[in-house]
């Protein structure tokens, strides 16, 4: 019998939600928000040899940081601060949606192999532990915390 991936079965469910291992596991977390929601994202720990990131977008809006306005933004472990923080613009924004990346080679990989993401509420918003798609899946290889200061 050959296991599958965590990939593979976000593919055979139909869904970005499956149970893997005992645990709830997200292919893509998405969190309320609404025009001018001001957001913090907290890099814990990064645990690869592999760069690591936390992608945003925001539906129905971008992501205003620095002054720039993005449809996406990738936080990555190696350029990135640690703590970011990030207003969300648009008129009918209400969700953000969240998901892991990781470098292979130097290009920007997300959504294969044993990737996903655990997430817990916490009084600090929502840890987000996320597995890259290489190797058995850990949920260790990047931590996060994303809090909706607003």
């Amino acid at each position: 019998m050959t296991k599958q991936t965590t990939s593979e079965l976000f593919e055979e469910s139909g869904s970005d939600t499956i149970s893997y291992r005992g645990r709830v596991v997200k292919a893509l977390v998405r969190i309320p928000v609404r025009d001018g929601s001001v957001v913090r994202v907290k890099r814990e720990s990064v645990n690869s040899p592999r760069l690591q990131a936390v992608k945003l977008s925001v539906n129905k809006g971008v992501v205003d940081i620095n002054g720039l306005r993005e449809p996406v933004i990738s936080l990555w472990s190696h350029t990135s601060p640690a703590e970011v923080e990030f207003t969300v613009r648009g008129n009918e924004a209400s969700v953000l949606e969240v998901w892991n990346a990781w470098s292979m080679g130097g290009v920007d990989t997300s959504w294969i192999g044993n990737s996903g993401i655990v997430t817990k509420t916490s009084s600090n918003g929502q840890l987000l532990q996320c597995s890259d798609g290489i190797g058995q899946a850990t949920f260790s290889d990047l931590v996060a915390t994303i809090e909706v200061l607003d």
